[in-house]
């Protein structure tokens, strides 16, 4: 059912946002096989459709409770296999489900910072996305996004017809030593922030970037 109607909404979506936003990505044709975490800066409600549009493997993104239990929408974020997290706080059955998840062979996706912008610049993250992969024994793969803070800002209600770009990184392998160590958490982490950010400064580069959606698996 989740694989389906994941399906189903991004077959939707995906050649609107070609079109709406000249959607363009680049590295997606290099991301490994097997489990591992996706995670990219956080510029709009919209990110999980530019990423998961270059993604061939159904992705399960994090989401915070604030969003998730919204009764409207509940149903189908379960139905989509989107996992809920607390905001600020470990909770205990986000983590059984990112490291399930994970260990089923599934790609997971997050947004480090937590929050969307609200002015277009990046905040440092949380380290919870070093925990994870580094107990689950996954690489985390950056992504960087650009221009859809312009095409859809926080307080919009409807986006904007302007580009928007996603570049793919190369994956970065985290070490099971950091796993329960938080100031090596840390220090990975900002690493993985600054890839990030390297990628969306890239992707706001004038070459033209590869348009071509991965191919469903």
């Amino acid at each position: 059912m989740a694989d389906a109607l994941y399906r189903g909404i991004k077959a939707c979506l995906g050649p609107l946002a070609d079109v709406y936003f000249d959607l363009h990505a680049n590295g997606h044709d290099a991301l490994p096989e097997g489990p591992f975490i996706l995670a990219a800066n956080h510029e709009s409600m919209l990110d999980w459709v530019f990423v998961a549009r270059f993604v061939a493997r159904p992705v399960r993104f994090v989401l915070t409770r604030e969003f998730f239990d919204q009764p409207a929408f509940t149903w189908a974020y379960r139905a989509l296999g989107v996992i809920p997290i607390r905001d600020g706080a470990i909770e205990l059955s986000a983590v059984r489900q990112l490291l399930t998840t994970l260990r089923r062979g599934e790609i997971v996706g997050a947004f480090p910072e937590g929050r969307i912008t609200r002015d277009g610049t990046m905040a440092t993250g949380e380290p919870g996305v070093i925990a994870i992969a580094a107990r689950a024994r996954v690489a985390i793969v950056p992504v960087g996004i650009h221009g859809a803070f312009e095409a859809f800002p926080r307080e919009a209600w409807i986006p904007s017809p302007r580009p928007v770009r996603v570049h793919f990184g190369a994956p970065i392998a985290i070490p099971r030593s950091v796993a329960a160590d938080r100031e090596e958490q840390l220090r990975v982490l900002a690493s993985v922030m600054d890839a990030i950010a390297t990628l969306r400064a890239g992707a706001a580069a004038p070459p033209p970037l590869s348009a071509t959606p991965a191919r469903e698996t």
